[in-house]
């Protein structure tokens, strides 16, 4: 994430599933209220206890008044992930649910200069679901590198006033950086369609010379596939 506060990093929403049981199939698709930030997001159990799931997150700024000197300029990211992991469901009907899941994936990140990336996480969690609310609490551990650094013709001066470079013009990419993300989710509807809403912390646990955004709260949609495929054939039952 690139902008006049030169941001090179937000965090996308954590994919908090639920998951209980066999054959479930979880979708959602989010957005900032500001819409410069979307989340899509996939799980499906193919065995009980065992959960994939998958990340696509894009970032856009478009900057009023560009003023590349400033480094006020337009920026566009992407990010996907795929990721494995363990569920295990507690309770009456299920209701109390742990789930840790670990994943990485990559993006690149486009504006006055040009960056690639690579994200590993893995991320705890305990939650508790009914037909009609869902409660969520994760911790995701994310380990970030950039790398390709392209700076489209950057003078040295202008790379360390942007947070490009720092200390001995050592420059931000080929270095891990690793964030402690805590995360709530909410979602309330019925059965198969709930509204969704987000927070998100970012923490730092390594030095990190250059900004980032240290939360997001995202809006939208979660859909359980097998409640919707009940509903339109009553016959089948939940394994």
């Amino acid at each position: 994430m690139c902008s006049c506060n030169r941001y090179y990093y937000k965090p996308n929403g954590v994919n908090a599933p639920l998951l209980t049981a066999a054959n479930e199939a979880h979708v959602s698709a989010s957005i900032t209220a500001d819409g410069a930030f979307t989340d899509m997001q996939a799980a499906y159990s193919p065995i009980n206890h065992l959960g994939i799931i998958g990340n696509f997150s894009t970032f856009s700024y478009k900057a009023n008044d560009a003023d590349v000197s400033s480094g006020n300029v337009d920026a566009y990211a992407h990010l996907a992930e795929l990721g494995a992991g363990y569920y295990y469901a507690m309770g009456d009907r299920r209701k109390a649910v742990f789930e840790i899941y670990g994943g990485a994936g990559g993006g690149a990140m486009q504006s006055d200069i040009n960056m690639n990336f690579f994200r590993s996480f893995i991320q705890p969690g305990i939650g508790f679901r009914t037909h009609y609310f869902e409660f969520s609490f994760n911790i995701r551990l994310s380990d970030i590198r950039y790398y390709n650094l392209n700076t489209n013709g950057h003078d040295s001066t202008y790379l360390q006033q942007q947070n490009l470079t720092y200390g001995n013009n050592r420059s931000i990419d080929n270095t891990n950086y690793i964030f402690a993300e805590p995360s709530i989710t909410l979602r309330g509807g019925y059965k198969f369609i709930k509204f969704q809403t987000q927070y998100v912390v970012t923490s730092p646990l390594t030095y990190v010379p250059w900004r980032y955004y240290n939360t997001l709260i995202n809006f939208g949609f979660s859909f359980e596939l097998e409640e919707l495929l009940k509903m339109v054939n009553p016959s089948m039952t939940k394994k």
